[in-house]
Parts: C-alpha cells; sequence; structure tokens
C-alpha cells in the first residue's frame, strides 16, 4: 500500500482515534493523485483496489463516497480548483476519474447490486407512539412542546386515518 493510500485511510478509517490537533502535511497533500483516491475509494466500496469491470460494491454506498470525497477536498490545499491532468495539479477530488467511480458504484445501486440502503425504515406503531409521548413530556420548552409534537405527528394523521378506516387502528393512546 503505498503512503498516499495509507494517508488516505489515516483520515478515514472509522476506528483510528483521530487528534483534532493533528496538522496534515501540505507536501503530502499536494501528492495526492486523482489515481490514490480512486484505489481508496474502490478499496472501500469493492474492497480491493483494482476491482474487476463486474465487480459489484459490497461495502460502500455512492452516497457515502460522495460524502467522503467532499471531506476529503476540504483538506486539500487547493480545494476550489478542479484537478487538471495536464499540469497535475489541483484538488484531486475534483478530477473526472474519482466521478467515474462514485458513478460505477451509482449504476450498481440503480440496479439493486451491492451495498443495500439502510436509511430509511418504516416507523412502527409503537416507536411513534412513544415519540409522541416523548417530545409532549418535556415540560421545559413550554408552548414549543406542542409544536413540535404537532409537526412530528401531522405527517403520519393520515397513516393513522387510513389504519383505523382498515380496522387496524389500536387505541391504546395513554
Amino acid at each position: 500500500m503505498s503512503l498516499d493510500i495509507a494517508l488516505l485511510l489515516f483520515f478515514f478509517k472509522a476506528d483510528h482515534p483521530f487528534n483534532t490537533d493533528t496538522v496534515s502535511n501540505k507536501s503530502k497533500l499536494l501528492e495526492v493523485t486523482p489515481d490514490d483516491v480512486c484505489r481508496w475509494m474502490n478499496l472501500r466500496a469493492f474492497g480491493e483496489e483494482n476491482p474487476a469491470e463486474d465487480a459489484k460494491p459490497v461495502n460502500a454506498r455512492a452516497s457515502t463516497l460522495d460524502y467522503a470525497k467532499k471531506d476529503l477536498s476540504s483538506f486539500m490545499p487547493r480545494c476550489t480548483v478542479p484537478w487538471d491532468p495536464i499540469r497535475n495539479e489541483g484538488n484531486p477530488t475534483r478530477s473526472d476519474l474519482v466521478k467515474a467511480v462514485i458513478k460505477k458504484v451509482k449504476r450498481s445501486e440503480v440496479r439493486r447490486e451491492g451495498v443495500q440502503s439502510a436509511a430509511r425504515r418504516p416507523v412502527d406503531y409503537e416507536e411513534f407512539i412513544r415519540l409522541l409521548k416523548l417530545s409532549r413530556s418535556k415540560n421545559d420548552k413550554g408552548t414549543l412542546k406542542y409544536l413540535v409534537s404537532a409537526v412530528r405527528a401531522l405527517p403520519h394523521c393520515g397513516v393513522l386515518l387510513y389504519n383505523q378506516l382498515h380496522g387496524e387502528y389500536r387505541p391504546d393512546l395513554s
């Protein structure tokens, strides 16, 4: 593994304790190329630096890679300058190679191949009621607690009405 990949893994390894006082070495960051970023993204998404053409992303989604790209871009010395492939300078995260890796992972997501989204799940009835009770029980915010609970309840009123009309109504609201 090259020094550049090790540097990228330093910033993004989840179980690595990161000291906020750490100052990144600009000369090392200036050596990072789009190939290094692509190899790291491939390692993150596919589990290998140079995946086969038919490889499926099994470790990360496109949104994860996109967020990591933005995060890495903020560390780069030339964060606002697009990558210039002729002079080999600029921000390597803004290169076409990096965009192509993210696009490949997105294409796999559209085909429902690779990592499934864990972002959304249906809220079950008991969880919804607990949330309403919790927001209404806070008595340190005055009338704000009623506004917050009303805003939380509004989108679910239609669902609850539908369930009531179709015999799935659960009257235990206490």
